[in-house]
This record gives structure tokens, sequence and C-alpha cells, in this order.
């Protein structure tokens, strides 16, 4: 008791006619000596919120405790309640420092503490020796796989914790934003490996690993990953101030501390000149294969014609191979099925791309080898692979049917035809009345029009086929659908991974086809510069790379999200390209 006593005898400040009141167990103090802060509240109370420790480095706490007391006079008895709540803290600044206000909830009441202050005197060497320092024995490291890379090459970032001693409590407070990079995380174990570095044993944590794809050229930050770790001492005896005399504490006090990696910065470089015209970004080692289901086909009958793309890179970024046909086959749009996995090195695996064919005319036909050029992360130049040319044999289809003719056959048929036309003929005159000259000039001018309406129709389709990027504007809106009906299917079939990655890839192509911004060139920063250029509002530029941060979380973690709230995320996508619509044209 004579050590409380000696404590309240040091603080004239003390809020006694509070509820709630405040004591420290010194004043002053030296800078980095610890001491102990007390909240105590006269009788029961819960929800108690802790002050704001400016200039106070936070050691532990809050740590709660109770006693109770009871009296008999004149043969009536009371009892009381008293509940502590204690901080450890030392000071990290020479000067006067205010403790804030706490509070409690008592009976449906709040209660709070008056404020306090401390002097906090110039640091005392003695004391350093008492204080116990996490960041001696504990630290975050980031490694990566290399600092200097290409425009698009991949590398690989891993958040390592090491510890020479056992750790009570580990805490991600902080994930890195890598923005400028196209991230994929790989999963990592949660069980801790031991390594001995310069001759010290470590329990080592790998917390993150990423894959990472650069969007563009320069110096890219890898943000710092901030960690908050607390470990288990125990109470100092003798001398000790902070050691429990009334045994409420125990032996043992929590020690935190906030940890953090240390920021690299990453040099990109421009992809060399020189690269062909059919270049659209992909970076690593791939390999290309064409084939098809049948070699002989009926007309009319379908054919499936597939490329598969193979390798590691950044495949995964890959959209489309463009592909011709002979002039005689019906061609759709392929579908794209991504067979990737995330490897250790990177990102490997296949894409395929399955078209469907329909020939319409019986013949032997050539489907011409199809071209992809790529930048080699090892040899450093551009490679061209081209696939070898496959030969289709299409036979008579149904009797009755022109199409079992070939195109040449069709049209000597069609000549032999008009040989039974007469080359002359004789007029005979029906009717003597006047003919009307106006419906004459109407039969006239008719086809003249319609002539030069289909001229010019012509023309217009022609120019437009010679400008990619009008079709690829064009077509935008048209392949963000189909994507979104895609999304919404997978919603029905309770597919949730798949439906926020076919929301995410629907922004990316309409963004990436609307503006012509090449697919290694994908970022969120170059969606602001785009949208802003074209006075696309800061609202809607907001909601859209919103969403896409959405998706790209939910993906990973798609247990997060209910049916209903993939509805709404689903209608949110669809309302944001309308939007961007409806900017483009004011």
């Amino acid at each position: 008791m004579k050590w409380l006593i000696s404590i309240l005898l040091l603080f004239p400040f003390l809020g006694l006619s509070q509820e709630l009141q405040l004591t420290v167990s010194k004043n002053p103090v030296s800078v980095g000596e610890q001491f102990r802060i007390d909240f105590v509240f006269e009788g029961s109370s819960s929800d108690f919120r802790g002050p704001n420790f400016n200039g106070l480095r936070k050691i532990s706490g809050p740590n709660q405790s109770s006693s109770s007391s009871m009296q008999i006079i004149n043969g009536k008895v009371t009892s009381s309640k008293t509940t502590t709540y204690s901080f450890y803290v030392s000071a990290l600044n020479q000067g006067t420092l205010t403790i804030g206000e706490a509070s409690v909830k008592s009976n449906g009441k709040t209660y709070r503490s008056k404020a306090g202050q401390i002097e906090v005197l110039k640091a005392n060497p003695k004391s350093k020796t008492n204080t116990y320092s996490i960041a001696e024995n504990v630290y975050v490291e980031a490694n990566v796989s290399r600092r200097t890379i290409f425009q698009g090459e991949q590398i690989i970032v891993s958040y390592k914790l090491y510890s020479k001693i056992n750790l009570s409590d580990i805490n991600l407070t902080a994930v890195p934003e890598l923005n400028g990079f196209w991230k994929e995380e790989v999963e990592t174990n949660s069980t801790p490996k031991l390594e001995v570095i310069d001759g010290v044993r470590h329990n080592v944590w790998e917390i993150n690993r990423f894959i990472l794809t650069p969007q563009k050229s320069g110096t890219l930050d890898i943000d710092p990953l901030k960690i908050n770790v607390s470990i288990q001492i125990k109470n100092r005896q003798s001398n000790d101030p902070f050691r429990d005399p009334f045994g409420f504490f125990g032996s043992y006090q929590n020690i935190e501390e906030e940890l953090s990696s240390k920021n690299i910065s990453i040099k990109v470089k421009d992809l060399p000149q020189g690269a062909p015209k059919n270049f659209s970004g992909a970076v690593g080692q791939f390999k290309l294969k064409a084939s098809v289901d049948k070699l002989s086909v009926n007309t009319n009958q379908a054919l499936n014609y597939k490329l598969t793309l193979s390798g590691n890179g950044n495949i995964h970024l890959i959209d489309n191979i463009p592909a011709s046909f002979p002039q005689n086959f019906e061609a759709y749009d392929p579908q794209k099925k991504d067979k990737t996995f995330t490897t250790n090195s990177g990102i490997a695996g296949k894409i395929e791309f399955e078209h469907l064919l329909i020939p319409r005319y019986k013949g032997e036909y050539v489907i011409e080898g199809t071209e992809f050029s790529y930048f080699d992360t090892k040899s450093k130049k551009y490679n061209t692979l081209k696939t070898d040319p496959i030969i289709i044999n299409v036979l008579k289809g149904k009797d009755g049917d022109e199409s079992y003719f070939s195109s040449d056959e069709l049209q000597a048929s069609k000549s032999q035809q008009l040989k039974d036309i007469k080359p002359t003929t004789t007029l005979f005159q029906k009717d003597n009345r006047q003919f009307n000259l106006s419906i004459l000039y109407i039969l006239i001018i008719l086809p003249i029009i319609a002539l030069l309406v289909f001229l010019i129709a012509q023309y217009i389709d022609q120019k437009n086929k010679s400008n990619p990027i009008l079709n690829k504007y064009r077509k935008s809106l048209k392949t963000a659908q189909k994507r979104l009906i895609k999304a919404q299917k997978h919603l029905e079939n309770d597919k949730k991974e798949l439906f926020f990655e076919e929301i995410e890839k629907s922004l990316w192509s309409y963004f990436s086809n609307k503006f012509n911004v090449n697919s290694a060139d994908l970022a969120k920063e170059t969606i602001n510069d785009f949208f802003s250029k074209n006075n696309i509002s800061k609202k809607v530029s907001n909601n859209f790379t919103s969403i896409i941060e959405k998706c790209e979380f939910c993906r990973f973690a798609p247990s997060s999200l209910d049916s209903e709230d993939m509805n709404k995320v689903l209608d949110l996508a669809t309302q944001v390209i309308v939007e961007v619509e409806q900017d483009l044209k004011k």
C-alpha cells in the first residue's frame, strides 16, 4: 500500500472528482524509460477505450484487473468494486507530453478521465539497459529475383519475417500496393522454417509471395510490408518499479512493435526497337501449336481449329492470337481457355483459342500457318513462331444443296443455265396509250441511287477494315457485353472465382479496345490518364478502377461476397461502362 500511496502523492493533476481516475507510476521520466499508466474506475465497467498516446510508445496494454472490498458498519454490510486498466509505455522525445482522456461505460452512462501531463527529461544512460528492443532480434525483408528487367518481364518478390526469439503474436498491418505492376499472389506456407544466418538460428516465415509483371517502364517501387509482432517477457523482480505487488498481472508482460521491410526500387527497361508488326506485348518463352479435330469434313459441318500457346511469362495477359481462314469458311470468334498456374519462378502453363469453322463448299482447302511474335527474355531478342499449314478436305454435303459443288463447279453450272436464254427478242406493241413518263424516270433513277448507296457503303466498310484501331473502338462495347454475359452464367453456376475474373477482364478489354491501349501498358494509372484526356468524370474513373480492385481481391477471397453482392458487382460493371459511353458522347 505504501507504493500506491507514494504514487498518488506524486500527481496533483489526478481527476479525483471523476469516477475514472488517471494515475502514472512516475513523473518526471527520462526518454526511453518505461513507466506505467493506470485508469481506475470505482464500480463495474465495460467498453473501455484507451487514450491517445502522443509522443509515447505503447509496450503493452490495456491489462485489466479488478478488486473488491467489504465493510461492516453498525451491522450494515457495504461492498465496492474497483477496475483498473493498465498500460506500459516509454517516452520517445524530451518535453511535456499530454496523456489524452480515456472512457468507460457503466449502467448505460459514459465516464471519461481528465487529461494529464508528463514531464520527459533527457535520456538517462542507465535506463537504456531497461528497454527491451524487439527490432534487434526480429526483422522483415523483401527479396526480389531481379532488380533490372524489361517491361512485361516477370519477377518474384518474397516478404519474409526473421526472428531469433519466440513470438507470441504476428499481425499483418499493411499489404503492399505494388502500383505499376500486374500482381499474382502465390500461396505460402504458414509454418516457419529454421535457418542458420551468420551462425545464429532464425525462425523464418514467408508472409507473402507475389509474381509481378511491370506495366510500364521507368523506376518502380516495391512497397514495404508492415507487420505487428509481440513477445512475452518476464516482469523484473526486486527493485523493478513495474513488478506487480498484488499479483494481478502474473509474472509476464507483452511487448509489441511494428516492423517494416525496406523499400526496393526496380529498374524497368523499354523493350528494344524493331518489334515485329504482329507483336502484342508477349514476354517470356513460348511454343505455338495448331490442330483441328478432323481433316475431312462435309459441307456445312462444324470444324474446330485450336491454337495452343504454352510456356512461361506474361502468358495470362494474352487475349487473342489472330488467325486467317479460307474465304469459303465461315469463322466465329475464338473461345479462350486459360490453363495457366503460378510457380516459384513465375506464371506458366498454356492458353487455348478454339475457332469454330463451317466450310460452305466442297473442295480441298489450306488453313495457312498462324504467326505469333514475342520477346525472349533469355536471348533478349524478338522471336516469331509459325504453325504448319493444315489441309482440309471438304466433301459433298446433302443432295439438293448447292454447297456440294466446289465454287468453280457452281460458277460453271450457272454459266450452263445462261446458255438456254435466247440471244434475240421480238417486241410487240400491246397498248397505244401514252406511257407515264414520271414512272419511267423513277424507274431509271432508283437503280442509280441504289448503286451509289451500295458503292458508298462498300467504301465505308473497306475504310473501316483498313483501320484496325477504329474496328477495336467499335467492337469494344460488344466484346465487353459478351464477357458480362459469361460472368452472369458463372454467377448462376456459383463459380465465384470465374465470375470475378470475367468481370475484371470485361473492364480491361473494354478499356484496351476503346482507347487502343496495348495489353502490356494496362494499369490503373493508365485508366486515369486516358479517362482524364477524354473528359471522363473523376467519379466514373474512380468507380471503374474500384470495381477492378474489388474483383482482384475477390478472385483470391471469393467467399467474402454472397450471390446478392455479386449481382451488385455485375450491375455496377454494366453501369460504369454505360457511364463511360455517355461521357464520351458529351
